[in-house]
């Protein structure tokens, strides 16, 4: 492969169609309810909605069918509208997000076999939350969207705002509003944290690491130490100009002259790829690199770039997969000279697998050796999603 000449153009919004968002339901509004209970993430029960109620805020709705196991009393953050009618029976896209109908529900998956399913008609559905296939009817199976701020939006146009306004129903802490928070975040010692104890989250450093994911945590108030598992732990955010802020990351420590990047590109046909490399200096918000397999015009020597900030970081963490890795893991492949992000689209024998890439939309087996899982490096440390928050941004 020739070496790609990086440009550093990022690619450009895509605008979503707009919708009203009305201000209340009415009796004889046709909605969805979104239960929040155990057992019940991602489904979406039609009803209609027989009467509101002033304090606390809600509705009292019929549901469509019978054996719902929710009561009639909803909360008004329970209910969205029921989204457009979409044409039935048009099998998906493979990998597309999408819901199936089943239990008197439209539950969240991915489609899976594309246009393998569409001769028989049938449809197969995984759904991440357990990992289940089932086969549906085309019909049975729509696109998956999101109620937004007044709009219908599908996984692929859903943003992150940078902003957090202060809403009716916005969950908040008390002086500061939730911060953001990540499914699976890999901490350094010395990082600056805040620990979950006592119904609330305190400040805190990282003093030391320990094998599954658990880490020694020493609060700022009481000079305390405590072993935490992952998920009581978060970043340090800011609460400043209306917007969470980390605190800023030492450039020039994290990319030291001899230490290993990655560097990525948004130029077309390179989308989700890292190039591992050398760090030579830090000179203007820029670092020399020079890459490990990319090679220059010669095809000798090996290529050497100064390469915006943004696009580059440290080589990820090696992460252990001693069990294997299972069907809709996020994962890095090595391929063509760099690390590919996809995901695991089918488990074959003999550790190999099947791996689909979102970006050129090919499928293409590799073996266990070949796959790390996914991390992404936001705001100087390793993160990596959960299952469901790879698929659904909007979980």
């Amino acid at each position: 492969m020739r070496s790609p000449r990086l440009r550093r153009n990022p690619p450009p919004a895509t605008a979503a169609a707009a919708a009203p968002a009305p201000d209340q339901f009415r009796p004889g509004d046709l909605v969805e309810v979104l239960p929040d209970e155990p057992g019940y993430r991602g489904a979406h029960f039609p009803a209609s909605v027989t009467a509101s109620r002033a304090n606390p805020r809600g509705y009292t709705v019929a549901y469509d069918g019978s054996g719902c196991p929710l009561g009639e009393v909803v909360a008004a953050s329970q209910l969205r509208p029921r989204p457009p009618d979409a044409p039935r029976g048009v099998p998906p896209a493979e990998h597309a997000v999408v819901d199936a109908f089943k239990g008197g529900a439209w539950w969240v998956g991915v489609a899976l076999g594309g246009g393998r399913a569409a001769a028989g008609g049938r449809v197969a559905v995984c759904f991440p939350e357990t990992r289940e296939v089932v086969e549906f009817d085309a019909a049975d199976v729509r696109p998956h969207l999101e109620w937004v701020a007044g709009e219908w939006l599908s996984p692929e146009n859903m943003g992150i705002s940078k902003t957090m306004p202060y809403k009716k129903g916005t969950q908040v802490e008390v002086a500061k509003p939730h911060p953001q928070h990540a499914s699976a975040i890999i901490f350094c010692i010395n990082d600056e944290v805040e620990g979950f104890q006592g119904n609330g989250w305190w400040l805190g450093v990282i003093t030391d690491v320990h094998p599954e994911f658990r880490y020694t945590f020493k609060a700022a108030h009481s000079g305390k130490e405590i072993q935490l598992d992952q998920k009581a732990l978060r970043l340090r955010y800011d609460w400043t100009h209306d917007q969470w802020q980390q605190v800023t990351q030492n450039v020039t420590k994290k990319f030291a002259k001899g230490s290993k990047v990655e560097v990525t590109s948004n130029d077309d046909g390179f989308h989700g790829a890292w190039f591992q490399g050398t760090a030579l200096k830090y000179v203007n918000n820029k670092i020399l690199v020079e890459y490990d397999a990319l090679k220059a015009d010669d095809e000798i020597t090996p290529l050497t770039e100064a390469i915006e900030v943004q696009h580059v970081r440290p080589c990820p963490p090696d992460i252990p997969v001693t069990s294997g890795f299972n069907l809709l893991d996020e994962v890095d492949a090595c391929w063509n000279d760099g690390w590919w992000v996809g995901v695991i689209s089918k488990v074959n024998s003999g550790d190999r697998y099947m791996v689909y890439f979102r970006s050129s939309t090919e499928e293409t087996e590799f073996g266990h050796e070949q796959l790390r899982l996914h991390c992404d490096w936001v705001g100087g440390r390793w993160m990596r999603a959960s299952l469901v928050c790879c698929i659904f941004p909007e979980f």
